[in-house]
């Protein structure tokens, strides 16, 4: 079936939206609105008793949200953020309150730890040790300090020859 042609000369997708002080006003409703919500739910239902556990309804602030919540595509908010100081800062909020929200919901248990973990790399921390130096530059270790950790694998060795039961 072929689509019919817009021949009255009106946008394809309806009237697109412009920046206005609606959108501020509503972006910000968007982020404020972004609170987890606990809800009961039935986990056993039996003949005698009936369970229910606690479950979080999530809502974790993020741009996708956002362009959702606005109506908009997800580059047009990439494209508002690059040309409106203020929108910009409302995107900064979004990301902080984001990252708020996943650091001390991942620490406690309420959001998964591992999806927590993956979403923070977006706003750049990272699991691992710093293994470079100054500007990236090697690591190196003074003659001292090679000396030092020297003695301490021998030492080591040592007490594990001597407290190893044969």
């Amino acid at each position: 079936m072929k689509k019919k042609l817009n021949t009255k000369g009106k946008h394809p997708g309806g009237r697109p939206l412009t920046y206005s002080k609606a959108i501020i006003s509503k972006a910000k409703e968007y982020i404020n609105n972004c609170e987890d919500e606990e809800y009961e739910r039935i986990k056993t239902n039996g003949t005698a008793s009936t369970t229910y556990e606690l479950k979080l309804k999530v809502k974790l602030p993020t741009i996708e949200g956002m362009a959702l919540y606005l109506g908009v595509r997800r580059e047009t908010l990439y494209d508002w953020e690059n040309k409106y100081k203020e929108f910009s800062n409302i995107i900064d909020k979004l990301r902080q309150k984001q990252a708020d929200t996943l650091i001390s919901k991942g620490l406690s248990g309420d959001y998964n730890p591992t999806i927590a973990k993956v979403l923070l790399t977006k706003h750049g921390y990272r699991e691992g040790v710093e293994q470079t130096g100054k500007d990236g530059e090697r690591l190196l270790l003074s003659d001292d300090q090679i000396n030092t950790l020297k003695e301490k694998l021998i030492n080591e060795s040592k007490r594990d020859t001597t407290t190893r039961k044969d």
